[in-house]
């Protein structure tokens, strides 16, 4: 069992943005089976204490694939360029007034209940979500970060690719509060 570094590597998986989540998914199963806790009960201290280490690192590359936010951000941590994403701000002056205007109309929608404005709303906020996703795999694959200007785009992208996530989550939520 070795922990490895690199998610991709461990789940037999392409160095890309777009993974094959079937082939994901499998590969996660048939590891997991394999590295159980419960198959080394039998075994010494020292291997039951591997196993544990084991499966939850495989739990955690799994969950980071299969998100494109973690996704991106383990890429660009391979490539050695890390993001703080509790203090990294974009500076794009109309991404920013977007945002703002996109929050705006969440709040307004979220205090009619107006459930047609919320699902139109999450309609265009995954568009533009799948928009950053193939935004940011075209920056990574054409610049691979060779230059501090490409770096910069790239985060940014990974930034705005985090709003557009959490805003999905809530609608999402706020939906289906709405339908049941």
């Amino acid at each position: 069992m070795k922990l490895e570094h690199n998610f991709f590597t461990l789940m037999g998986q392409a160095q890309q943005f777009t993974v094959d989540r079937a082939a994901l998914k499998k590969r996660f199963r048939t590891l997991q089976r394999e590295y159980h806790p419960d198959r080394f009960a039998a075994k010494t201290p020292q291997e039951q204490r591997l196993a544990v280490q084991f499966s939850a690192h495989l739990n955690t590359a799994f969950a980071t694939l299969d998100n494109p936010v973690k996704r991106a951000t383990h890429m660009l941590e391979l490539s050695g360029v890390t993001i703080d994403h509790q203090n990294s701000t974009i500076k794009d002056p109309v991404f920013l007034m977007q945002q703002m205007e996109t929050r705006e109309a969440f709040d307004d929608a979220r205090a009619d209940n107006d459930l047609p404005a919320l699902e139109s709303l999450f309609n265009q906020v995954n568009t533009q979500f799948q928009a950053c996703q193939q935004d940011f795999a075209a920056l990574f694959e054409a610049s691979q970060l060779s230059a501090s200007a490409d770096e910069k785009k790239v985060r940014d992208t990974v930034g705005k690719m985090q709003f557009f996530e959490k805003l999905s989550d809530e609608l999402t939520s706020l939906i289906r509060s709405l339908t049941q």
